[in-house]
């Protein structure tokens, strides 16, 4: 399965939509995560401008004003929707693929430590309340895991981010992929 996540900040160019739907139907993504549309009401016809054709479902979450926004898409049958779920930062989809449950979340966190915080407690709650799957977690979490993720900042003023981060996906029992592409965007 392919999953790509990208933070586009801002989708209302269709300039931009075109750019970004090009990477997608390259890639021929499964699962798209995209955060930062700064969009609210995404239409149809923005969703296959991005997905290239009619073959797709998708859940959104509306910016904020002229700040946030959420978009996932996937391929039309990859799996049984079984439903979906939302909070402030992140879009999720609960969904059952070859008889296993799955969750697919799309996070884009806050700038501030606290609201942050306060969305993983919230994932982790969802977590231990609901039925036992597999969990699939992107998207732009605005948080470091070390200092290495890092440039040009005080390491001092990073600590408690970088604890908090990291006992999030802990309780969370996430693994930390690499990316493809340049660590730093």
């Amino acid at each position: 399965m392919i999953i790509f996540s990208l933070n586009i900040r801002g989708g209302g160019s269709r300039a931009k939509r075109k750019r970004v739907g090009y990477h997608i139907q390259k890639g021929d993504v499964d699962i798209c995560f995209i955060q930062e549309t700064k969009l609210s009401g995404i239409e149809c016809n923005v969703v296959k401008e991005l997905w290239g054709d009619n073959q797709v479902e998708w859940s959104y979450l509306d910016a904020n004003g002229a700040s946030g926004g959420i978009l996932t898409m996937w391929k039309k049958d990859l799996f049984n929707l079984i439903f979906s779920f939302r909070g402030d930062g992140f879009l999720g989809l609960c969904v059952e693929k070859d008889d296993k449950l799955i969750y697919f979340v799309n996070v884009y966190a806050s700038c501030d430590i606290m609201l942050r915080k306060r969305s993983w407690d919230r994932l982790c709650e969802f977590k231990k309340n609901n039925i036992k799957g597999a969990w699939c977690i992107g998207g732009d979490f605005n948080a470091i895991t070390s200092l290495e993720e890092r440039i040009g900042r005080s390491s001092r003023s990073y600590r408690r981010e970088i604890m908090l981060f990291n006992e999030f996906i802990e309780e969370m029992e996430l693994v930390d992929l690499p990316t493809i592409g340049g660590k730093f965007t």
